[in-house]
């Protein structure tokens, strides 16, 4: 019955998941680091200074995803560039629906955070926050934009500290590739939670499953026999006559000394 839950455990182990990516392909960076900047001087009504704005994208990388301990990304803090106007007033989209990228706004490289007043982009003042890979060669991502709701009516300077650091982080979560989470305790869930300071366990999956830091397990206690490939009932065959064999010699024994 053990051995029985223990497989049970095995395959659950290797087929439970809930996050989500953003987009219909496996978009990636291609390196290992990849650096957050700030764009300057358009923030006016979010209620922080660009340079509060670097702190806490800096906390934000540190805090949450730079603790996930299976995957090989680091975002690093960046610094605070100018870019053109068109980063605070353009749309992130040039359609409403299936978003095409407005070219006119393609972060080079890495990830780009900018203030933004378009109603387009928000639509709702609750929407804080708007995240897409605008810069992708086949599945690589070149450049992200993270755009935050810089508009009259933004919701985001009513905000704690704490919780602008983790609104930050969930963004940075879609630019590098992850969708929503509809687990409640993920960092990368669709609604905003207070007192969110952590990972949850979808989150790190969904790192780790993107940018995996070693060559992810196949199988339960796999062997190849004949080199002839990964083969999982093999391997699960030894493992369980060894596992049996163990337990008849234990009664055994138990037995001679009995006596």
């Amino acid at each position: 019955m053990k051995l029985m839950a223990a497989l049970f455990l095995c395959f659950a182990a290797f087929n439970a998941q809930a996050f989500t990516l953003n987009n219909s392909a496996k978009l990636v960076f291609a390196q290992d680091e990849v650096t957050v900047n700030v764009a300057g001087g358009f923030c006016t009504n979010i209620g922080i200074t660009d340079t509060e704005f670097l702190t806490i994208v800096g906390e934000a990388v540190d805090q949450f995803w730079n603790k996930a301990p299976t995957s090989r990304l680091k975002l690093r803090q960046g610094q605070i560039i100018n870019v053109a106007t068109a980063f605070h007033t353009d749309t992130i989209c040039t359609a409403s629906t299936n978003c095409t990228p407005n070219p006119t706004i393609a972060v080079t490289s890495d990830i780009l955070v900018s203030c933004n007043n378009n109603s387009a982009n928000f639509t709702s003042s609750s929407i804080l926050g708007v995240t897409i890979p605008n810069n992708i060669s086949g599945t690589t991502i070149l450049g992200s934009l993270v755009m935050i709701n810089d508009m009259a009516s933004t919701q985001f300077d009513t905000k704690t500290h704490a919780e602008k650091v983790a609104i930050i982080s969930h963004e940075l979560g879609h630019a590098f590739g992850l969708g929503h989470s509809p687990v409640e305790d993920s960092l990368m869930y669709y609604a905003t939670v207070s007192q969110r300071t952590r990972l949850g366990r979808d989150d790190i999956d969904g790192i780790s499953y993107l940018y995996p830091k070693q060559q992810p397990i196949s199988g339960c206690g796999t062997i190849d026999l004949n080199k002839s490939g990964p083969n999982f009932w093999p391997g699960l065959f030894i493992g369980v006559s060894i596992i049996a064999l163990a337990e008849l010699f234990r009664k055994k024994s138990k037995a001679s000394t009995a006596i």
